[in-house]
């Protein structure tokens, strides 16, 4: 737990340190020693601390603070001692008391605030009092703490305190830059972001949040509501419903039967039959086609599939667009001569949906293992239809490392 490991750390800045005790100077109000009847209850407590008796030592720590006319650095020495004891000892309320002392007295600075707030805010985390866990775990960041165990309480005191748009504030620029830098953000930072992104209405970091989901933990529910996001926004072509496909092809999250006959399908009917021949055959490879009720209906498929993955026109006999022939090229292993036709009507132009186009000239130098050119290609993809939504998670999966 949080609040444990930062229990464990104050105490041991505080005994640690406290050996030395004995051989301080003991001159009455020097500013940074301890008089003789400060010093010897201390140190018994530090005895019997190491010796696991806290409440022994806590007894001893009272001692010294029944001292009258402490100087600050006594008060410092007493508070601290009282508050890692507390701690060991289990009895929240007294260190959290101690701890409020010493933050309060101003003479803490640098690692000694950083383990105090800390400390302090892992037991107000602990006693469900948010607020105050949000209050002392910001002093513990603003002192120059860095542990990422501390951000996360702070993240999860402002979820529990229903404020998502903290959440969300603090969430997104940092799974944004590990997504960037090509590594896997937490599944379940990735998952508070876009529960708290769904309830503050902000739809853009929401899809965010699912298109990370799916590029680097992919499930079939986070696929389900990302493309359910998608399909949702005003203005979607239904075109690229098997764009959808790929990605979660691409990303190993073709799974069921219904998956792998939907593609073939929708490849087919796209123009790319060599991309359905891959998929129904994959299917029947991994096992998951050929050995139920639908066995006969798959393998009809896949026969149509082989059939039609090199024809230049489809079921009514009508030509296929070129740009479609040229990407079902890439799928039936003409990569080269398949891009160059791609990337030539491209930039010829008079493309009905060139955003799209664009789109598969990525997913085509993808297939062909160019990864660098496939992303540089999807970054040129603007169009409101979906195709930039698609493109932008398209980015995600070819820079995983």
């Amino acid at each position: 737990m949080i609040h444990q490991r930062f229990k464990r750390a104050v105490i041991a800045a505080a005994f640690g340190g406290l050996s030395a005790l004995a051989a301080l100077p003991v001159a009455s109000h020097a500013a940074d020693t301890l008089r003789p009847e400060i010093a010897k209850p201390l140190n018994d407590a530090q005895t019997l601390y190491r010796a696991h008796n806290y409440q022994g030592a806590l007894g001893k720590i009272a001692v010294a603070a029944a001292v009258p006319n402490k100087t600050p650095y006594e008060s410092y020495m007493v508070e601290e001692m009282r508050g890692a004891a507390a701690a060991a000892a289990g009895n929240d309320a007294v260190a959290a008391q101690a701890y409020e002392t010493l933050l309060a007295s101003g003479k803490l600075t640098g690692a000694d605030e950083q383990r105090a707030s800390a400390a302090l805010a892992g037991i107000y985390f602990q006693e469900k009092n948010y607020p105050l866990a949000i209050k002392t775990a910001q002093r513990y960041i603003k002192a120059g703490g860095n542990d990422p165990d501390m951000r996360t309480l702070l993240i999860q005191s402002y979820y529990l305190s229903n404020d998502c748009a903290n959440v969300v504030s603090l969430l997104k620029p940092a799974v944004d830059a590990q997504a960037r830098a090509g590594h896997a953000p937490d599944e379940s930072q990735l998952q508070l972001l876009g529960t708290c992104a769904q309830r503050s209405h902000d739809s853009a970091t929401y899809r965010g949040a699912l298109e990370k989901l799916v590029a680097f933990h992919p499930k079939q529910s986070y696929w389900d509501d990302l493309f359910s996001a998608i399909r949702s926004k005003p203005g979607y072509s239904s075109a690229l419903d098997i764009d959808t496909y790929r990605l979660r092809r691409a990303s190993g999250a073709l799974t069921t039967a219904d998956d792998y006959m939907q593609m073939t399908q929708l490849a087919i009917v796209a123009g790319t039959a060599a991309e359905g021949k891959q998929v129904i055959d994959q299917g029947f490879t991994s096992g998951v086609l050929g050995h139920d009720a639908g066995a006969d209906r798959e393998k009809r498929l896949q026969a149509l599939a082989a059939k039609r993955a090199t024809s230049t026109v489809d079921s009514n006999g009508v030509p296929i667009p070129p740009f479609d022939a040229a990407f079902n090229q890439v799928f039936a292993g003409r990569a080269q001569q398949g891009l160059a036709t791609m990337e030539a009507l491209i930039a010829k132009g008079g493309l009905d949906h060139p955003d799209q186009a664009q789109l598969h000239l990525g997913e085509g130098y993808y297939v062909a293992g160019q990864k660098a050119k496939a992303i540089q290609a999807f970054k040129a993809v603007k169009d409101d239809d979906g195709s930039a939504d698609l493109a932008r998670l398209w980015v995600l999966v070819a820079s995983r490392k």
